[in-house]
């Protein structure tokens, strides 16, 4: 499963109800949702959606846009930099987040997993490919499109398939050339973007 989801609180916010309603409207079928290792409740956008337009609630902005989702992981605070910047001209087409620390970004994953993730295969503390075997562990994120980059030699580069990494990049990126690579995995035309080939 991959895209944004929203909490029971987000969706009593959206919906001008109590957080309660939301649990009651799961509970009993009406919305559908999925519950993560935590016990929290997890609904996808697509699914609130559908079930907003059986209730004609008013669909809001944040709802109604068909951006895809990015999630950046490097621990090297200018590339995030680079590569927000980036995808900031491409603002109409994808949401982006990111993190420096892929412990945490797997906890901000777990909640709200994106539609790709763009990783650092070298990073202190947890290696990329150790991030997507994690990723690849959680039934919420083990469908998540990944992009590899590294600046490094890399030993494993013909082991990157059973990691799910769908690409691997060399550092120093060609930025339009990342765009443009995310955007043809997840099927986004994007103006102005440059093949990374």
């Amino acid at each position: 499963m991959s895209g944004k989801t929203y909490t029971t609180t987000e969706i009593s916010e959206i919906c001008d109800v109590y957080a309660a309603s939301v649990i009651n409207w799961i509970d009993s079928g009406k919305l559908k949702a999925y519950v993560t290792p935590g016990g929290h409740r997890r609904v996808v956008r697509g699914d609130l959606i559908d079930f907003l337009k059986r209730l004609r609630i008013p669909i809001p902005n944040e709802l109604a846009t068909n951006r895809k989702s990015v999630f950046v992981v490097d621990d090297e605070p200018e590339m995030l930099h680079l590569i927000r910047r980036a995808f900031a001209r491409h603002k109409d087409s994808f949401e982006l987040r990111t993190a420096s620390n892929p412990i945490e970004a797997l906890v901000q994953i777990g909640q709200s997993p994106p539609d790709l993730v763009i990783l650092d295969i070298v990073m202190p503390g947890m290696n990329g490919l150790e991030m997507c075997s994690k990723l690849h562990e959680m039934p919420t994120t083990k469908g998540i499109k990944i992009i590899a980059i590294t600046g490094k030699k890399f030993p494993q580069e013909n082991s990157l398939g059973s990691y799910g990494i769908e690409a691997l990049l060399r550092k120093p990126l060609s930025l339009a050339g990342l765009v443009h690579l995310v955007a043809k995995i997840l099927r986004v035309d994007v103006a102005g973007a440059k093949s990374a080939a």
